[in-house]
């Protein structure tokens, strides 16, 4: 019976030091570990006008926002007007068609979003925000 106690005792420990759970990113992205690069967070946005852009006019996915956005990263204020989209909540942006289609500031916003903004954590030797957005909710504005 003691030896039986000793093996239970000893499982539920191994349980508790190497959960597998313990290493996986958030699904909720509370933490900014599921956008994979090494981002902070800096703050929730909430339906915020916004057009979107993309492939075949642009690399990458982004969000450009009706105003400015700013935050203080390495002891400095960064405006910012975009913000590249988290692949992990790139599906959420399936049947809403670009509105930006160009380099010039576009004249529509039709899109209202709501997520967490992330931006990359500071280098050592240049320090040139990157920001990026989790996307959780997105809506067509009318």
């Amino acid at each position: 019976m003691k030896r039986k106690m000793i093996s239970c005792a000893s499982a539920l420990f191994f349980l508790a030091v190497f959960n597998c759970k313990r290493d996986k990113p958030d699904p909720e992205c509370r933490d900014a570990s599921c956008c994979g690069y090494p981002w902070e967070y800096v703050r929730y946005i909430e339906d915020e006008p916004v057009s979107l852009t993309g492939p075949p006019y642009f690399p990458v996915y982004y969000v450009r926002f009706k105003k400015q956005l700013s935050t203080y990263a390495g002891g400095a204020e960064f405006p910012r007007g975009q913000a590249s989209i988290c692949q992990k909540s790139l599906y959420k942006i399936e049947g809403f068609p670009l509105t930006h289609k160009s380099k010039a500031v576009p004249d529509s916003f039709p899109y209202r979003v709501s997520g967490k903004l992330l931006i990359s954590e500071p280098g050592d030797i240049v320090y040139l925000p990157y920001f990026i957005l989790y996307i959780d909710r997105i809506e067509k504005i009318n």
